[in-house]
């Protein structure tokens, strides 16, 4: 009993700790996002991008007392722009004995990163300031593509540090060296949970990543780290920092130094862990085994208990029962007989109540079966239509409201900045955005018939220049690498254009969706001239598409993302637009990963009686199968 109450505190507090370590983890990931949007915005701002192109004296001494306002106001700890070569030119620190301007911190990994054309994320102690934080890096390009320098900030994390410390529970995060760089316990801090490798031991220090802490084991004395989602049982020695932690006594302020570490007893902890793979950490969240022991131990006291008091009511029961049964057997033969009797007489009537029961039951049955399928009917044709109505709206306003808020926001930012061309650009915009979403609706025709749109010759480079823009400037991608080609003197082709701009901002969002997680992400755009037709060539370097998935992938509402991150009507809309154009798409595998969608325009009008210029929801099958052969060969 004791060892089933035991198993079963087991896992009640593993599952508690795990519930806490979600939170924990939701807090800490909170923490680190709190200032990622400041260099991002920083790396657009036109006084940054101005002093990355000509580091004017003037113009650094405006920029320093900007950010050192705008630290003040985020509650960044620095914030910081380093040109190409890994000088810092301006700091929100430029007023400080420890500035960094005029320092060189090239060599930090965070740079590295912004070099790459990444969003850097890095914990280290500072060089000049000897203050552990988070540093989130991006990089500055002034012309969209060239690196011109990169835009740091610092955050320190001593608020949630205080916060997890007054909580009480023993929680400790560790990056990717082992070492420990948050906790709720202070002397656990930079301490490692495993033995570093000697040979990378003084790179790691020299590195100063850890500023002067010695790395020092974790006081570890039996059972191990977790390392997945199991539940680890291990002791640690509590130690104090120095001596000041102890009570002073004559001998320990005669002899001992105050930097000596004291050994105070040992606790035995229930570890989980969880991992933060976009850091590459590790936290951990150690419960004190001694709760899982006294609750053991009051279990199997009550267990004791209890079982003496059932044994001696058992006892009583029993003796009870023996009384009982003998007055019952005396009684009980002439109840049989007088019941028998009453059974003979009563025979019938209950067959005939019985039978009359089964039928109003089976009638009532049959009348609730009826009235549910009818009720079914109704809901079903109810939920058709709706589904039909609102999928497709919902889909296509997505976009375009998206981009208004994107430009609501800047245009709040520009104005109280006093920005007001800017502003004005975006408040055009959001005009243009909204005449294009009165004509949504019109473009949800395309599953059933040929709209009456206004085609015209349009210029593809501009369109796609177009969508390119919008989509790094709306955000919709975390792919800032989108290399546009295409041959010289392209002739224009026949479309409308705004529909062809949507069709290429749902082709790059796919191929940006199916780039995450994929370091050196990068989208190729080409535009070329074929036999007849203009080719315009998407591909990613991604997951590519799964063979089985090839025919069914211009089916309305077939998607491979997960529920609720699409309907599945994206490609479905684009295969109806290109259609009503009299061009085609189609898509395939690329040999060495990744997709390549291609789509086919023509440069005349297609014929009034040609079959490809009246798409609708009975040819669109067929044209459909024929495209999808041309997919089969081609993979």
């Amino acid at each position: 009993m004791t060892e089933f109450w035991r198993e079963t505190r087991l896992v009640d507090i593993a599952q508690d700790g795990r519930n806490k370590l979600e939170l924990y983890r939701s807090n800490l990931q909170g923490a680190l996002k709190e200032h990622e949007y400041l260099p991002i915005t920083l790396a657009s701002d036109k006084r940054i991008l101005d002093l990355a192109t000509v580091a004017d004296p003037a113009n650094a001494a405006q920029v320093n007392v900007y950010l050192e306002k705008l630290a003040s106001d985020s509650g960044a700890s620095d914030i910081y722009f380093m040109d190409r070569n890994g000088t810092t030119i301006a700091a929100s620190n430029w007023n400080s004995d420890a500035s960094f301007i005029g320092r060189n911190f090239s060599f930090r990994p965070y740079f590295q990163q912004a070099r790459r054309g990444e969003t850097g994320h890095y914990f280290a102690f500072g060089i000049t300031s000897n203050v552990p934080g988070y540093y989130i890096s991006h990089p500055v390009r002034s012309d969209g593509t060239t690196f011109d320098g990169a835009m740091i900030v610092k955050t320190h994390l001593e608020t949630l540090l205080q916060r997890w410390t007054k909580g009480g529970e023993s929680v400790l995060v560790t990056d990717e060296n082992g070492v420990v760089i948050i906790s709720s316990h202070p002397e656990w801090r930079f301490h490692t949970i495993v033995d570093l490798p000697a040979r990378n031991r003084p790179r790691i220090i020299a590195s100063r990543k850890y500023g002067d802490s010695p790395l020092d084991m974790m006081p570890l004395t039996s059972g191990q780290w977790p390392k997945g989602d199991e539940l680890g049982v291990l002791t640690l020695s509590t130690i104090a920092n120095d001596l000041s932690d102890l009570p002073p006594t004559p001998q320990t302020e005669k002899d001992t130094p105050s930097s000596a570490k004291t050994n105070l007893g040992k606790i035995t902890y229930l570890a989980t862990s969880s991992a933060l793979p976009k850091q590459g950490w590790r936290m951990f969240l150690l419960t004190d085994k001694a709760i899982l022991d006294r609750s053991t131990l009051s279990a199997g006291i009550m267990a004791g208990a209890a079982h003496i008091i059932f044994a001696g009511l058992v006892f009583i029961i029993l003796q009870r029962r023996r009384t009982m049964l003998e007055q019952l057997e005396i009684r009980d033969w002439s109840q049989r007989e007088l019941e028998r009797q009453v059974r003979l007489r009563t025979a019938d009537l209950m067959s005939t109540n019985l039978r009359l029961a089964q039928e109003i039951n089976e009638r009532s049955r049959t009348e609730d079966a009826l009235r549910s399928a009818q009720t079914e009917l109704v809901q079903t044709s109810k939920l058709a239509a709706l589904g039909q109505m609102s999928a497709g709206i919902a889909h296509e306003i997505n976009q375009p409201l998206t981009a208004i808020r994107s430009y609501a926001e800047n245009a709040l930012k520009f104005i109280a900045r006093g920005n007001e061309d800017t502003a004005n650009r975006n408040l055009k915009r959001i005009s243009e955005l909204t005449d294009r979403m009165g004509r949504i609706t019109g473009n949800l025709k395309t599953f059933a018939r040929r709209p009456e749109q206004d085609n015209q010759l349009v210029d593809v480079h501009e369109q796609m220049q177009k969508a390119i823009d919008l989509m790094l400037e709306t955000g919709r991608t975390n792919v800032s690498n989108i290399v546009l080609r295409h041959a010289p003197d392209l002739k224009p082709v026949i479309a409308e254009p705004n529909q062809l701009i949507q069709v290429f901002i749902n082709l790059l969002n796919n191929a940006a969706d199916a780039c995450t997680d994929i370091d050196d992400a990068k989208i190729d755009v080409q535009i070329a001239e074929g036999d007849d037709r203009l080719l315009v060539t998407i591909k990613d370097n991604g997951h590519g598409i799964l063979p089985d998935n090839l025919p069914k992938l211009f089916d309305p509402f077939f998607t491979t993302k997960p529920f609720g991150d699409g309907l599945g009507l994206g490609l479905s809309i684009c295969y109806g637009i290109i259609r009503s154009f009299g061009g085609t798409i189609r898509a395939k595998n690329r040999p060495n990963g990744g997709a390549s969608f291609t789509i086919e325009l023509r440069h005349d009008a297609v014929p009034a009686n040609n079959d490809d210029n009246r798409y609708s929801t009975q040819n669109a099958a067929t044209a459909k199968q024929i495209d999808t052969a041309q997919i089969s060969q081609e993979t």
